[in-house]
């Protein structure tokens, strides 16, 4: 994921934070887990939100549209092409705390698989400087000897 992608992240999550406070549902616990999947036409992760330690939601997906990314609440299929959602937050409010948290939660986790990503190329050059390392050892073996300076001629 891009700086730009990032950028576009943040002022959503902060924007959607401001209103989760002022509609005082701070209280409320959200554990929040992301899986970022290799992306698959639109969708870019499913998360898990944890209420209160009290009740799990499942397969909330992530996913990008021409405005940027947005959160889409578990559905089945009705049998006439349409989806329902399974879990629904009632108010605005609790459903931007919701959208909020999990954006927040996919940002960090894009922020880790690039940290990975970038220990793994880090790694991945060490062992390619080593190469290189050996490779300049052999050009000063085959460099010639120095002679004597005067202190050793004197023995």
């Amino acid at each position: 994921m891009g700086k730009n992608k990032e950028e576009k992240i943040q002022p959503e999550v902060a924007e959607a934070a401001e209103k989760t406070k002022a509609a005082g549902l701070e209280g409320v616990k959200l554990d929040v887990s992301v899986r970022p999947i290799q992306p698959k036409n639109n969708l870019y992760a499913f998360a898990t939100v944890t209420i209160n330690d009290s009740f799990a939601v499942e397969n909330i997906c992530v996913r990008k549209g021409e405005k940027g990314l947005y959160v889409n609440m578990p559905s089945v299929p009705d049998g006439h092409g349409n989806y329902n959602d399974v879990f629904k937050p009632i108010t605005a409010d609790a459903r931007n705390l919701i959208v909020s948290r999990v954006l927040e939660a996919y940002a960090a986790a894009i922020e880790k698989m690039r940290e990975m990503v970038d220990a793994s190329r880090s790694a991945t050059e060490k062992s390619s400087l080593t190469g290189a390392l050996k490779d300049n050892a052999e050009k000063v073996k085959k460099q010639p000897k120095k002679t004597a300076g005067k202190s050793e001629q004197s023995l």
